[in-house]
């Protein structure tokens, strides 16, 4: 085999690879198996590779899945900062600042997004799309507070008396009122930047195949991603499915 790249399987054909250059595609055999594509893993039976250059993909717990950041991204960074995976109760999920709480695990879909546990409670928010359209690479990341089980993400975020509020964009302001926590944000079209909606979702690759969302999370039997950014997912034992739904 010539140096350019290329491979040869050891005994048994584990896997083959073509270039070995940075950010190029690979093409990986396992088990009778090919996939090609980014940063390739071969594991439980399964052979997956990432999509885009940026793309991550994690074994762990019998779960293989691959990742790919939202496009919108590529619009903001001259390179994009590196997603991560964690994985817990049999779940995996993949993106920006993770965390795994109780029986799920969860990550932002941008580096600008926050995630928080409370209790049993977990959140994951980012930014509207138009928000880090308009502000690229000087997007703030978000915060989130947390009380009584409850948690809440965004900017400018406020507790009193119980009431838990967060605007929405960094241009957004959140004041007391009479007792409770009052937020409010400009019109998101008032940012007035034209940016592809599809850019903003993500998407998963795992042993049912590959979709693309929100929030995407990958067990050992099935994946799926939210429709929606308000959206959380996590695995139905009684029906062997992603269940995403807004909490």
């Amino acid at each position: 085999m010539r140096s350019s790249g290329w491979r040869s399987a050891v005994a048994g054909g584990l896997f083959a690879l073509f270039t070995t250059r940075a950010g190029a595609v690979d093409c990986l055999t396992s088990g009778g198996r090919t996939a090609c594509g980014f940063n390739c893993l071969a594991a439980e039976g399964q052979v997956l590779c990432a999509q885009t250059a940026e793309g991550v993909c994690s074994s762990s717990s019998g779960v293989v899945a691959c990742w790919d950041p939202p496009a919108l991204l590529r619009r903001v960074y001259p390179r994009i900062p590196a997603p991560s995976c964690v994985t817990n109760y049999g779940q995996t999920a993949c993106g920006y600042h993770c965390i795994a709480n109780s029986d799920q695990a969860q990550c932002a879909q941008t580096p600008f997004g926050a995630c928080r546990a409370n209790g049993g409670h977990l959140v994951c928010w980012d930014p509207p799309a138009e928000v880090i359209a308009a502000r690229r690479e000087a997007t703030p990341v978000a915060g989130c507070i947390a009380s009584n089980d409850r948690v809440v993400c965004g900017y400018h975020c406020d507790a009193y008396q119980g009431s838990m509020e967060c605007s929405q964009t960094p241009d957004g302001a959140c004041h007391r009122e009479r007792g409770i926590v009052v937020c409010w944000d400009p019109p998101l079209d008032t940012a007035a930047v034209p940016y592809d909606p599809a850019g903003e979702r993500a998407c998963i690759g795992a042993s049912d195949g590959r979709s693309c969302g929100f929030r995407c999370l990958a067990t050992a039997r099935a994946s799926g991603c939210g429709t929606d950014r308000r959206d959380a997912c996590r695995y139905d034992a009684e029906s062997q499915r992603v269940v995403c739904a807004n909490p």
